[in-house]
């Protein structure tokens, strides 16, 4: 009988596939996004960005950008600090944010191919070709097109930072890991497990905060390449900062579930069905990450079908038994393939915050950032169920050709994105193609052609929303409409909105707020004919009131109130407008609301109440805040004179 043949490293010269092919990825993705470096701020990028305009036009203090107004981990101030930075360099335009993230993909990338060649190396049957694995499974997330939607969405650098702080952290964990193998005490293991870790997570969150599932990764990588008894430093590891987090959060849901729970007011659906929906949303996210059809592909997710039940749509069922299938699988082929054991759950773990029960909408393509990590650690890692004889020696050239081969058909999808990501009316357009139940891809599309002139056009698009199955949409079309008709300067039908009162529901959500907000501005000045303050504010009161059992405190609810206030302050009735400032604030409500309730109070003759708000804003403004202690001394000079 021969001896078990043992895996021997690979001469050096082999060893330089991994450093050519990573070097050309890294230029093809530098190559692929130049085009789309000059495309327009999408969704949210201009409220999050709109205050570093302010401090590049000297009009905000470096201390807004980077704390904000609510505490360290809310401001993501990490982030925003890169973003100073980026409008130092390059000034306030789309192109100097989306090149600072086009570098920072190219950071994650080395990172990754650091982390990975090390993870690779602790598979025995893949650890002589660890290397070039490595530079294939990070070429391919280079070049994948899912990441344009993260690297070409200005404020997505949230998401690179807090990834590649997380893959710092874990690379941390993974050396000092290593390390104890061989040692049972080692003082650099120990500096990286209970300091560089933490810090690199903390510095994650400050970020995003979803860099918190750093721990939970190590995890993953713990279970796969080192099963037997664990070291006491180890298990301390995973004690600190596993499993005393996930008490103490447990507790503090337990003490105080609507901390959690409240944020589901924004939303038109339930934790319950947010997590059924999820199941779907994984197996639709990891099928677009193993087969990419980059056309299908969309920031416009919003069609997506929300899971009601097991079997409504069926589709809920057969997501969860897959997903526990293919866990199930992994699990069993864990020793035969550890690396497709890390990778799978690398993927599921890394989506463990944003498809969990947090509030938070249900598809964004760019929260694959990090998870397609691990997908791809898990595709390399089926090599290991080769016959023996073929995973103990994998040859250079088949692999070669199979990382070019996929790497051009990944590199053929991101070009053809890029390209729709140039403008704003071709991502649309594409989105209206794949997507056409998208209300933000018909509302966007409208809106577009309002500004270009085909009013008929825009109307269109919303009577073509009229006619859906939701009632919501339903709603939000028709106000809409009215607004389109405005802002064209065409007389508005009032009646539209009677009628769109009709399918107001039992909780207002932000989309209600979006629209009544922009109907509020579009119908200011009385320059819409048919349609004036009394109007707006009888919609806004029959949306609160079609809703009383919505928690007072929602966040929907109170930016409603704010909208009243401020239409019926411009229409002199300080009565009506106080009662909806009332009901709008809060010591942490925005200073608009501060504003418009200490208007209504001296209007109103109750001058102690205006000074009373005046203190409360008074406490809680920084003093570089320079557009707030410039709010506060107009109140302040209101109050004196009135």
């Amino acid at each position: 009988m021969s001896a078990a043949r043992v895996p021997m490293p690979l001469p050096d010269s082999r060893w330089d596939f991994a450093r050519w092919l990573l070097v050309a990825a890294t230029l093809a993705a530098f190559v692929l996004y130049a085009p789309g470096l000059q495309g327009p701020f999408l969704f949210d990028d201009p409220a999050n960005l709109a205050v570093l305009r302010a401090w590049y036009n000297g009009q905000a203090d470096w201390r807004t950008v980077v704390l904000g107004q609510g505490g360290l981990i809310e401001a993501r101030p990490l982030s925003m600090l890169s973003f100073l930075a980026t409008v130092a360099a390059g000034g306030p335009g789309p192109l100097s944010y989306k090149a600072g993230n086009l570098l920072l993909h190219a950071a994650c990338a080395a990172l990754g191919f650091r982390l990975l060649s090390r993870t690779l190396a602790q598979d025995p049957r893949l650890a002589p070709q660890a290397r070039a694995l490595a530079a294939i499974a990070v070429a391919l997330w280079l070049l994948h097109p899912i990441q344009v939607s993260t690297v070409l969405y200005a404020v997505q650098r949230m998401a690179q930072l807090s990834a590649l702080f997380a893959l710092g952290a874990v690379l941390a964990y993974f050396l000092a890991r290593t390390r104890l193998t061989s040692r049972a005490r080692d003082r650099t293991a120990i500096a990286l497990l209970f300091a560089a870790f933490p810090l690199l997570v903390v510095a994650g969150v400050l970020s995003k905060q979803n860099a918190i599932v750093a721990p939970l990764l190590c995890l993953a990588f713990e279970l796969a390449y080192f099963p037997g008894k664990r070291p006491l430093a180890i298990r301390l590891f995973f004690g600190l900062f596993l499993a005393l987090p996930f008490v103490v959060a447990l507790l503090a849901f337990a003490a105080a579930p609507q901390t959690l729970l409240r944020g589901y007011s924004d939303w038109g659906f339930s934790p319950d069905q947010r997590l059924l929906t999820q199941t779907r949303v994984l197996m639709d996210y990891a099928g677009s990450l193993l087969w990419p059809r980059g056309e299908h592909m969309s920031l416009f997710r919003d069609d997506f079908v929300i899971s009601v039940g097991l079997f409504a749509p069926a589709t809920t069922a057969l997501a969860i038994a897959g997903l526990l299938a293919l866990s199930a699988l992994v699990v069993e082929l864990r020793r035969r393939a550890p690396s497709l054991f890390a990778g799978w759950f690398f993927f599921l773990l890394a989506h463990s915050v944003e498809s969990s029960v947090l509030p938070l909408e249900m598809y964004y393509e760019h929260r694959n950032y990090l998870p397609a990590f691990g997908l791809a650690l898990a595709l390399v890692g089926t090599l290991a169920l080769w016959p023996r004889r073929g995973a103990a020696g994998l040859r250079l050239a088949p692999l070669a050709w199979f990382a070019t081969a996929a790497c051009l058909v990944l590199a053929l999808q991101t070009y053809g994105r890029v390209q729709t990501w140039r403008s704003k009316p071709a991502i649309v357009a594409n989105a209206l193609i794949h997507h056409p139940e998208s209300l933000r891809a018909r509302q966007t599309q409208a809106f577009i052609d309002l500004a270009e002139g085909r009013t008929d056009a825009a109307l269109a698009q919303m009577h073509r929303l009229q006619r859906s199955a939701q009632p919501r949409t339903r709603l939000l079309a028709r106000i809409d409409a009215v607004s389109i008709a405005c802002l064209a300067g065409r007389p508005a039908d009032p009646s539209e909105l009677t009628r769109a009162l009709t399918d107001a529901q039992a909780k207002v959500t932000l989309d209600e707020v979006l629209v009544v907000d922009l109907l509020a501005q579009a119908s200011a000045g009385d320059r819409c004919p048919g349609v004036a303050s009394p109007q707006v504010s009888a919609l806004v009161l029959g949306l609160l009131r079609a809703a009383p059992t919505q928690d007072p405190a929602a966040h929907p609810r109170r930016q409603l109130h704010l909208i009243a206030a401020l239409v019926l302050a411009r229409s002199q009735d300080w009565a009506g407008a106080q009662a909806q400032a009332e009901g709008a604030w809060t010591t942490q409500a925005p200073l608009e609301v501060a504003d418009v309730l200490v208007q209504a109070y001296l209007a109103n003759g109750r001058r102690q109440d205006a000074e009373r708000v005046l203190r409360q804003i008074q406490a809680r403004t920084r003093p570089y805040d320079r557009a707030g202690q410039a709010l506060i001394a107009q109140l302040r000079g209101r109050i004196q004179t009135h």
